[in-house]
């Protein structure tokens, strides 16, 4: 069999390219995207969060809260900046959220519409009786998300523009000296 080396090479890019390509299509898509050191979430509970975080601060005319990725943003702050306790006591939280969304609406927090959500939101917010994990989950991703939004880039340009320190230098502005 003769194989010319246009017939070769075709056959060398389709080998290629399908080498490239076949360890996306063979990735577990029920893992996390990012990586975490000290705890693990699966995918549905990243959606969970990021679903939160985006109802915390909703995208209207300016970006919200899905557009700065708050939810990535909360997940690096708790695995390098907390406690084991903490990470424990914040996927129980995770758990007891989840399950207050499916007995309030009967279905996940994901699959409710945003009124709903709000709603929900609402009713943890204000009960102060709310188990302590969840109470601890709702507080600290409220807090992580806005801090996220608040440090992000787009809102240091666009809202509050950030000014390095020391500031500008304005040399020719006359110092009166006491005498």
């Amino acid at each position: 069999m003769n194989i010319d080396r246009r017939t070769a090479i075709r056959q060398l890019a389709f080998i290629s390219a399908s080498a490239v390509f076949l360890p996306a299509c063979m990735q577990d898509h029920s893992k996390s995207t990012v990586l975490l050191r000290h705890f693990k979430i699966d995918h549905d509970q990243e959606k969970l969060l990021e679903e939160l975080t985006a109802t915390i601060i909703p995208t209207t005319d300016t970006p919200g809260a899905r557009e700065v990725s708050a939810h990535l943003f909360v997940l690096k702050m708790l695995d390098d900046c907390s406690s084991p306790d903490d990470r424990v006591k914040y996927l129980k939280g995770m758990q007891l959220f989840d399950d207050a969304a499916r007995s309030a609406a009967g279905k996940s927090f994901t699959a409710m519409d945003a009124g709903t959500r709000q709603r929900l939101l609402a009713t943890i917010d204000g009960n102060k009786k709310a188990d302590g994990d969840l109470r601890f989950f709702y507080s600290t991703t409220k807090k992580l998300t806005i801090l996220a939004y608040s440090s992000s880039s787009w809102f240091l340009t666009k809202v509050q523009v950030y000014e390095l320190v020391p500031g500008r230098w304005h040399g020719c502005v006359a110092v009166n000296r006491p005498l």
